[in-house]
């Protein structure tokens, strides 16, 4: 009778046994899928959150000789911008419905020194190691060829080819400078201008066909972090002639 009772007794606690030990495990796959999940929420990637606000105003070229648009974007507080790891991206549509569209990214870094400034009334020749295949601007000022990436930080007395020393000039191109609370970044006509007269651009405008925009027209700018995909700003700007 002890024996029967004995073997009854274990059948009747087996399966109490085995339920809490599918409990214990359930427990500890969540709690790793849990601590899995935080640290890939912890290594995720913030944009920055910062007030710009950007203007595009005429320029009738009595003083640069070439008439057309100028790109003035300002930091007005919020966190800083490496522009290493932003696009802007600017577009437009004219009255007959032609959609232009422009991305501007970061300069590519190559394996041999290129000549970006050289000849003429400019401070070169300067070298520097970035592709110039990569830079938006491609420019004969005077007998100067230079090449650079607009829009470039603006710093008074400071011009992205002014030098010819590629650590005071390239740390002025878009993609090596971070855009920082009070700081101001522009693209002048030679950034926005096609053609290949002096001072027109012979590369990529960061406003593609700027130079055909009228006091009607609107540009809308988007500056979009690449690591995440985020949108920091987003704005259409009307052109001010």
């Amino acid at each position: 009778m002890k024996m029967q009772k004995t073997k009854q007794n274990e059948h009747a606690v087996s399966p109490v046994v085995g339920v809490m030990l599918m409990l214990v495990v359930t427990i500890i796959i969540a709690a790793v899928v849990s601590s899995f999940a935080g640290g890939l929420v912890g290594t995720q990637h913030k944009a920055p959150q910062a007030t710009l606000d950007c203007q595009i105003t005429w320029d009738n070229g009595v003083m640069s000789g070439v008439p057309g648009p100028i790109f003035t974007m300002k930091h007005l507080g919020g966190d800083p911008i490496n522009t290493k790891d932003v696009k802007l991206v600017t577009s437009w549509a004219n009255a007959t419905g032609i959609y232009n569209m422009q991305s501007t990214v970061a300069p590519v870094w190559g394996t041999q020194a290129a000549t970006y400034v050289s000849g003429g009334s400019g401070a070169g020749p300067g070298t520097s190691n970035y592709t110039l295949s990569s830079l938006n601007t491609h420019e004969t000022y005077y007998g100067a060829v230079e090449y650079y990436n607009a829009p470039y930080l603006v710093v008074p007395g400071s011009y992205p080819t002014g030098t010819g020393f590629a650590a005071n000039d390239t740390v002025l191109w878009f993609g090596n400078y971070i855009f920082r609370a009070g700081d101001v970044i522009q693209a002048n006509t030679d950034n926005t201008v096609s053609g290949t007269g002096n001072s027109q651009n012979q590369a990529t405008p960061i406003i593609k066909y700027g130079n055909l925009l009228t006091g009607n027209d609107i540009v809308n700018v988007q500056l979009i972090d690449l690591k995440s995909g985020t949108t920091i700003y987003d704005k259409d700007v009307n052109v001010e002639m």
